[in-house]
This record gives C-alpha cells, structure tokens and sequence, in this order.
C-alpha cells in the first residue's frame, strides 16, 4: 500500500491510487466461495468496467499534467509522471489477479454444467449452428480492414473490441508466400458478447462472439488468397475529456454538443492486448496509436473487454445467483392516502433500493394533477431510459403547472442523454435550465408548491429509477418552513448565480459547506476536550479534501472518536501512532453500491444528522453546487443512526481502508459475520409488517 505524505507532512494516500484500492476491493468479491457463481463473474465484469472509466478520465488527467508545460509546474509534472508509473505497475499486478480467478470461475462453471467453449471445443452439430449463425445474422457485420492500407487515424478507431488478424498464405512446402494484417472489430453492440448455443445432455454451451469470428475467418476471407488465419483480440481506451468551446456565440448545448465530437476523436492513452499476439503486430498497433512512454500497454489472455461479463446468457440457474431482494412499499406511504398531504403533516424518508422508488414517482405523478399545486422544480444530474421521472414532469406541464428542471448537461458520459432529454423537455413546455458554466449543478433537490404549503426533497442520489434498485440511496421529503425555504434559495442561486444567498440550516456548496464542515469539527473537538460526549460517524463515497483530512486527525488526536464508511477515493489514513489513532475506515462491497451520504455529530450529546449529495473532495466543496441537508425528524435520525451503525459493524462484506493492508475484516472475526445489507432489508422488511398492522 502506498501512503505519502501531503503538504503538511501528514499521511495521505493519493486520490488515483486510492482508486485503486477501491476497485481492488470488488475483484476480492469475485475471488470469494461464498458468494454466488454468477455473481462473482458479475464482480469481474463491474472491475474491468471501472478500470476502462478510470483510464479514459483519472489516467487521461494525469497525463495531461505529466505532459502539459505552461500551466504545470515542473515538480507537478514529476508527481503526475511518478504516479503514472505506480498507476501502471498496480494495474498490472491486479491484471495477473484478474486472469487467476477469471479461469477459476470458468472451471467453477464447468463443475455446474456450464461450459464456456471456444471454436476448437466445437462439436460437428455446433460447428453446423455457429455457421448458420454467421450466414444468418453475422456476415455483414464483420468487415475487415487490411492494417496497411486503412485511410483513416488511431483517433478515429472507437472503444470497442477488435480482432488482430495474423493473414499468411502458407504454401505446400510450408513456406510463407504472402502475409498481411487485418482489423476486425467484434460486433458486440448489435449482437452482444457471447453467443448461447444448444443444449445436449443436461449440459449448456456458451461461447464469446469473438470465438465465433476466429471459426469463421475462412469464410469472412473467401477470396482474399489467405489460407492460415490467427487472431488476437485487443481493444484502446481513449481519452474522455471534452475540449469546450469558449466562443461566447454558441450557448451551452451547442458547446457540448461540439464537444462531444471532440471526445469521440479523443487520443488513445491505453491498449490491452493478448500476449500471445506477435511483437511485429504489438509493434505495428502500438505505432498507430501513439502509444508513448506516458501511455499504457498491457498484456492480457485471450479476451479483453470483460466489462461484458455483467451480460452472461440467461441459465434460468437462480441458484447461482443472489436471492431476489423485492423493494418494499410503505414507509407509511400507502396508497389510500395523499403522499403530499402525508409529508405536510411529518418528515418521511426513502432508503432505496431497500424501499420502492415508486414512493417517490407517486410523489411527482400527484403533484401533476394536484389542483392546488402550481410549481415543481427538480435538479437532474443522470435519468434512466424511458424516464418516468421526465414523464411525470412533462405531465405536470401539461396540466398547466410551472415547471422548472435544472439539467447538468456535463454529467460524465450522461452527456448525450441529458441533451436529448433536455429538447423533449423543452418541447413539452417545462423550463430547462442549465445553471452556471463553471459550477457543476450535482445537488438532488425537489421543490413543490401547494396552497397547504412547499415540501422539499433532498436526496444523496439521482432521481433514476435504474440506479434506486442498485445503488443505496437515502431521500428526505420535508415540509418545514426551514429547509423548504432555503431550498428554494438554492435553485434560485442556480438560475441567478450573480446572488450570494445566505444559509442558516443547509449545507451549501461553493457558498458555505466547507467552512461549516470545519467548524462541525471544530465542534467535536472542544467538546472532547471538555468531556463532553464527542464522536464523528459518517458515510460517503469519498474523502480526499486535505484541509477536511487534516481537521480529522486532529479531531482524533483531540479524543474525537471517529468512524467512516468509505466507498471509493480515500486519501486519510486511519490507525497511525501520533497521527490518526481515534480513526477506525472501511469499505462495504455488497450486491448493492453504496452511494448514500450521512453525516452524524455526536455534538455533546445532542446529535447533529445531516445527508445530501457531497463527498469530501475539493471539487465537491469549493467548485460544484451540493446540499446537505439537516434532519429534524427524531424517527428519520434513528434510521440514519441504524444504517451507520449497521455498516460499521459490518463483518461480512467490508474491508479495511488504508490501513492493515485492505483485507477483509472477516479475515480476522469467526463466523457468524454481519452483513449490512442483509439485516438493513430485514429492519425495513419488520417496518413494512408493523406499518400494515
């Protein structure tokens, strides 16, 4: 584990490296006998999807700063390079891991009857059915390109997976008369990675798309004079970043819609490739794509772009996979009674995914034919497909109400679909407002306005009904004055950022949040040192932010107990001598993301809560709009006080953060270990019984 120091000599892990880490963590959940079959291989395909992302933006960020002169110092330019190379040396490390389990859960499947085959497995009857499926629905998607002759830049070559095609014309004497290089890019996008073939005997048979291709290169080259074909699969990564036009004649949407041209033709900063492929065509890829010093190569096994593993064929084998978890109704929330008329009297939360999101479409869908509902504003970072959150707006539009949607238009590879959604919802009569350019807008917030009086929502996550059955997110639905009110402030600002609104009760990035978060600290300190009850309990995705970790060491070395579930970045390092020894960090890797943040003060005894959509990073605190929000309600504490506390006791499924060497911790409990998500579904499963009686 690599810990430095940061500016003020403390020990810090940095933000990329830590990333590392994190995503460490998932593969260890692929490695485990305990864990269902299917799922592990779901595991394996979340890690390889993560690293592509991480390449194309945190590894692509590093090398502009290892390589760009005249905004970096020099000394920058160092770190930037130094890390690169630690980057590329772990990366390599956890690909050696990867591969071992990836071939065990392989046997593991053959053990259930379930045989991942290649084109030299195949029987007669199933060489007879890939041919049938190459005449029928493959043939005109693979088109090969001959390396030497092809017109257009490594620039222009997407993200996909490709095949490298060794051509070679083998005379009757053995000899080589003629040999070239083909390109081939795997069809996946229209036919996905892996082709399910017939059953025999009791047992299934899958294969990759790719194996389809290498068993039908002598009918894809009919013609071209070739008679020996060896193929290898490789696949680029590209940069991610968008270059934004500062023209002041072209109005946000016509700037990303720019930009994304612009990423699309981004530079190659990575290749993976098989490691049986010839040095003469590693050679040849590695020149057309520019790969320098900066850049990574990395050799593999025979299959890349593993992200395909979350999409196996169906094995109808529920057995193999996690017990189904059905979202729960309730929350005192039925169906017989007005949801707004409900928040007006008392505070409600949502925990998703262990409550439906429903609850909260329910919401929306009867403020838009509420008659004394005349405005809804909403902030949207991401949206599902099909959104029924867009669709229940637009209905409100319809049925006469002002409606207001804040889009973030720069959420990662969102871009494109928030561009869409944001025509149709104009088209559809709702103000679409995009907010600051140089303030991302990643706050959650609802606003409804009735003649009973506003309620406010404030979430930790987005209003997507895709993402409420994965990721773990908590929703506050409030109608006091307090909250309601500066809520609406906060949109306010987002329309007219030239105001500088003031906040008593919410936490608000850029304006206050990171001096308040301070001087909450500050707070837990003075109260240890008067011996007064003193304690920190928080849950986050991530916390980098040097001036948030500095204050944190010495609120632990002040008698402070401090502990934080962490999913993802973490440069604080808990358990040093002198340092951090108050500090106790891990990380929960389960069926569902954790993505909630709740922050818990002890402060002297009456404890402060607070939840909302910021992580200690600079970027979070000091350059995008957040909200935090306080929560009042005694009944809402105690279940953010149950999540916290469930997850800290965690033995099961989390992991040491930055200190004893990341493992496990059921490493060192006996059974039987606690598993948060499992006894959380069980709370809200006994709420749900006891609301019905």
């Amino acid at each position: 584990m690599i810990i430095k120091q940061n500016k003020g000599n403390l020990p810090f892990v940095e933000r990329d490296i830590s990333w590392l880490y994190f995503n460490h963590r998932i593969l260890e959940e692929a490695k485990r006998k305990d864990v269902p079959l299917l799922e592990r291989f779901n595991f394996l395909g979340i890690y390889s999807n993560n690293l592509d992302e991480y390449f194309r933006v945190r590894v692509a960020a590093q090398q502009q700063e290892a390589l760009y002169k005249k905004a970096i110092s020099k000394k920058g330019r160092e770190r930037a390079r130094s890390t690169l190379r630690e980057i590329y040396k772990i990366v390599e490390k956890y690909a050696c891991e990867f591969e071992e389990a990836y071939n065990l859960l392989v046997k593991d499947l053959a053990k259930e009857g379930i045989f991942l085959i290649n084109e030299q497995d195949l029987t007669l009857d199933q060489q007879k059915e890939v041919l049938s499926f190459y005449i029928d629905k493959l043939s005109g998607s693979t088109n090969p390109l001959f390396f030497k002759r092809m017109k257009f830049s490594s620039e222009e070559m997407d993200e996909a997976l490709y095949l490298a095609v060794d051509l070679q014309k083998i005379s009757s004497s053995n000899r080589i008369e003629k040999e070239e290089i083909a390109l081939i890019k795997v069809p996946t996008d229209k036919f996905g990675r892996f082709l399910r073939l017939k059953d025999k005997e009791g047992k299934l048979f899958f294969m990759y798309l790719d194996d389809v291709i290498r068993f039908c290169m002598p009918y894809i080259f009919i013609g071209a004079d070739f008679n020996s074909f060896k193929a290898y699969s490789f696949k680029f990564t590209k940069n991610a970043e968008m270059d934004l036009d500062k023209d002041i004649r072209f109005g946000l949407m016509q700037k990303i819609s720019r930009g994304l041209k612009s990423r699309e033709h981004g530079e190659l900063l990575r290749l993976v490739f098989d490691r049986t492929m010839p040095k003469s065509i590693e050679s040849e890829l590695t020149r057309f794509a520019e790969i320098d010093q900066y850049d990574a190569k990395i050799s593999g096994g025979r299959y890349h772009n593993s992200k395909d593993l979350m999409s196996l064929p169906l094995f109808n084998r529920p057995d193999l996979e996690n017990k189904p978890q059905l979202p729960l109704q309730g929350c005192n929330l039925n169906f017989s009674k007005s949801i707004i008329d409900e928040i007006l009297k008392k505070d409600r939360g949502l925990h998703f995914p262990y409550r439906s999101f429903d609850c909260f479409l329910r919401l929306l869908r009867e403020a838009a034919i509420r008659p004394d509902v005349n405005e809804i504003k909403v902030t949207l970072y991401r949206l599902a497909k099909g959104s029924h959150v867009v669709e229940a707006l637009k209905a409100a539009a319809a049925n006469g109400k002002k409606v207001t949607a804040v889009v973030e238009l720069l959420a990662r590879f969102d871009e494109p679909a928030n561009l869409i959604w944001s025509r149709e919802m104009e088209a559809a009569g709702i103000r679409v407002v995009f907010g600051p350019e140089a303030l991302k807008v990643h706050s959650k917030l609802v606003y409804i306005s009735c003649k009973k009086g506003a309620i406010a929502c404030i979430g930790t996550g987005n209003m997507h009904e895709g993402t409420a059955k994965l990721y773990t997110d908590y929703m506050m639905m409030s109608a006091r004055k307090e909250i309601v009110q500066e809520v609406g402030k906060v949109l306010d600002f987002i329309e007219r950022p030239f105001v500088s609104p003031r906040f008593s009760h919410l936490l608000v990035s850029p304006q206050n949040m990171h001096n308040k978060l301070i001087a909450l600290i500050d707070k837990e300190m003075k109260n240890a040192k008067a011996g007064k009850t003193a304690f920190i309990k928080i849950k986050i995705n991530h916390i980098t932010d040097e001036r948030i970790i500095a204050k944190l060491y010495a609120a632990g070395r002040a008698g402070v107990e401090i502990k934080l579930l962490v999913r993802g970045n973490c440069s604080l390092v808990p358990q040093v001598d002198g340092v951090s020894p108050n500090i106790v960090q891990y990380g929960i890797i389960d069926r569902y993301l954790e993505h909630s943040r709740i922050l818990i003060f002890g402060n002297g005894g009456n404890t402060k809560y607070y939840i909302g959509s910021a992580d200690w990073m600079e970027r979070n605190l000091d350059r995008r709009i957040e909200v935090m929000a306080p929560v009042y309600d005694k009944d809402i504490q105690n279940e953010l006080m149950t999540i916290v506390d469930l997850g800290l006791s965690d033995i099961s499924q989390s992991h040491y953060v930055n200190y004893n060497e990341g493992k496990p911790r059921r490493e060192n409990h006996p059974k039987p270990w606690l598993r948060s998500q499992e006894e959380l579904y069980n709370y809200y499963l006994r709420l749900a019984q006891n609301e019905e009686e």
